[in-house]
């Protein structure tokens, strides 16, 4: 990422004329052929009036449509034109705040009170006095008459724009509830502004309300543009309360607010009219949810029966946007970068869940997730859920529990802003939900091993995924393709086209057989859902998507370390998994060999000396009695 950011006001201007003609042009464009269409039934007859009637409402439609797409142009040149002079403004607030760092007191040297004139009028460092302004004397808009700086002693409050002005015993002006009010023009950049490490102020700069914690976001108002919590005490806030907080537009820079946050602004503008949303007259919340999901939903290119969910929970330090797919544990895809505030409520598992992770993983209804995620989360954390979108339909059951949060289900693509590519406000996905093992192992591997290092999680994956589970036979042909592929790029072989779209085919059909894999919670009440083990196959199933997906890295031959930083996000979602036991590699004892010593020649019995010829064996040798005549036996005569 470079370390500055040059840009010319001018490039901007020229932009924004460059919009103007656009819009000229397209309203041209859509202007229907009037004289052609007048002269139609005389050229045709009325035989013709119904083509005429059709040929009415189609240029009817378009010349709407071009009225909207130069409006949107009109728009564009608008916001170019704010930028710019923002741009200029502070870039000239700065110049004078590096011209003033080495004489605080500017022209104005303090004395010893007692010899102080009670009438002087401090000076700044442009000859005008501090906290005058042009309407009046000695003050601005709502300052006092004819008093010194704006918050010192004898001055009258702050006039609009400034900074709050120290009241008795240094302390600072607060609104109902002891809250500091926002400053005009800052709160549509308040969802993320601390993103900014807060620096305390001297007494009596800033509120009670202070910044908000890390994690959230500070408070948003009811029209999206400011919060409760204030604006934030920093070098700005500071730099503002010490030169009296006037009025005349060089007191403060104006902020500069990120594409997202001017997003939310606009849609907030949008938003007048009633629509059909449940208490959607509670609002900004809501439009911050809904903002975020359209711009997501504009990025991701989702296979069938994958839906997204948006949630905000506002808490005493400001409000907390999360965000979750059903698939996994909450996987987002690449090309993706997201708002740095943005969090997940599948991070925060070692804090709900001792062990087996969090019991929502397989849950059809992302919705469903976020509010279980809530009713633990919140007590925790003091907070509340305040807001819920989803891309699919909110269940009717889930409306009528939590019929005290704004809920919209049904969102669409948004393309206010473009969340494809990376800006100082976003972030991509291992980012912002990797774990800390992933991201130190990104800065150890160098460029040149970039594409090694996304073969070897691959091909890891692949064989970890085979050893440990037992592939589903929905899985069995991706996985075969899988397999050849990888054996072709570890052996430097080129791989057909062919081969990449059979294992794209195959990932597709893999994701939709994950359909009726998916748990229904409908009738299960809030709070009771248990891990079982009945979504061990659907977990195996994601697991060989990422398998696919670590391997489909490889297709396009990108050696960027963004695609190192995917690779590492898909792999955590494998082997980071609460309920993935990874089995050890079969090892292979070598063969032991015993050496037998082979006797050449032929093979005979031995040869030993016979008795010799006319030999009789000896008399004490034993034979068979010899077969003579039994003896007669005679009978006793009585």
């Amino acid at each position: 990422m470079p370390d500055r950011l040059d840009i010319d006001p001018e490039v901007l201007r020229h932009l924004a004329n460059q919009h103007d003609r656009a819009a000229a042009d397209t309203r041209e464009w859509a202007k229907p052929p009037r004289t052609w269409l007048d002269g139609f039934q005389d050229s045709y007859g009325k035989i013709a009036d119904p083509v005429r009637q059709a040929l009415e409402n189609y240029y009817n439609a378009r010349q709407r449509a071009g009225e909207a797409m130069a409006g949107d142009h009109d728009s564009t040149a608008k916001a170019l034109r704010d930028a710019a002079h923002a741009y200029e403004l502070a870039d000239q607030h700065g110049a004078r705040s590096i011209g003033g760092a080495a004489n605080p007191f500017g022209d104005h040297i303090p004395t010893d009170p007692s010899h102080s004139q009670p009438d002087a009028i401090p000076v700044g460092h442009d000859g005008a006095p501090v906290g005058a302004h042009p309407g009046g004397p000695g003050g601005g808009p709502g300052g006092g008459p004819g008093g010194g700086p704006a918050g010192g002693p004898g001055g009258g409050p702050a006039g609009p724009g400034g900074g709050p002005g120290g009241g008795p015993g240094g302390e600072s002006p607060a609104g109902p509830g002891g809250e500091s009010p926002s400053l005009p023009g800052q709160g549509a950049q308040a969802p993320f502004l601390n993103d900014r490490p807060p620096v305390s102020g001297p007494d009596g700069v800033g509120g009670p309300g202070g910044t908000a914690g890390p994690g959230v976001m500070a408070g948003v108002g009811d029209d999206g543009r400011g919060g409760p919590s204030g604006p934030p005490s920093g070098p700005a806030a500071g730099a503002q309360a010490q030169t009296g907080g006037a009025g005349d537009g060089i007191g403060a820079p104006m902020p500069m607010m990120s594409p997202f946050a001017a997003a939310v602004a606009a849609a907030a503008d949008r938003d007048r009219e009633p629509d059909y949303v449940v208490n959607a007259d509670a609002g900004s919340d809501l439009i911050l949810a809904r903002t975020l999901l359209g711009a997501v939903l504009a990025v991701v290119d989702s296979p069938v029966g994958m839906n997204w969910a948006v949630s905000v929970m506002r808490g005493p330090a400001g409000a907390g946007v999360f965000i979750t797919s059903n698939e996994g544990r909450g996987w987002l895809p690449a090309g993706l970068f997201l708002p740095r505030e943005v969090s997940s409520p599948w991070i925060w598992d070692e804090l709900l869940a001792a062990d087996g992770g969090s019991p929502w993983e397989g849950v059809a209804d992302p919705a469903r997730v976020l509010v279980e995620f809530g009713l633990s989360w919140g007590p925790k954390a003091g907070a509340k859920l305040s807001a819920l979108v989803s891309s699919a339909p909110i269940d009717a059951g889930l409306r009528m529990q939590m019929n005290d949060v704004p809920m919209q289900g049904m969102v669409g693509p948004m393309y206010d802003v473009d969340l494809r590519n990376p800006t100082p406000d976003t972030v991509d996905r291992l980012g912002l939900f990797g774990s800390a093992a992933a991201l130190e192992r990104v800065a150890t591997v160098p460029d040149s091993a970039v594409h090694a290092q996304c073969l070897a999680l691959a091909t890891e994956a692949h064989a970890q995924v085979g050893r440990s589970t037992a592939t589903p036979p929905e899985a069995v042909e991706a996985r075969a393709v899988r397999g050849r592929i990888l054996a072709m790029v570890q052996a430097g072989q080129p791989v057909q086209r062919m081969l990449w779209d059979q294992l794209r085919d195959a990932d597709d059909l893999l994701a939709a057989s994950m359909l009726s894999r998916r748990v229904d919670v409908g009738r299960v009440d809030l709070g009771g859902l248990r891990i079982d083990d009945e979504g061990a196959v659907l977990r195996t199933m994601v697991f060989e998507r990422r398998c696919n997906e670590l391997a489909l890295l490889l297709a396009s031959g990108d050696q960027s370390r963004q695609t190192l930083r995917d690779a590492l996000y898909v792999f955590d979602q494998i082997t980071a998994h609460p309920q993935f036991v990874a089995a050890p590699a079969a090892v292979a004892a070598p063969e032991e060999r015993v050496a037998v010593q082979t006797v050449s020649g032929a093979v005979a019995a031995p040869v030993t000396d016979g008795p010799a010829a006319g030999a009789i064996p000896p008399r004490t040798g034993i034979s068979a009695p010899q077969a003579d005549t039994p003896p007669s036996v005679a009978t006793d005569r009585f």
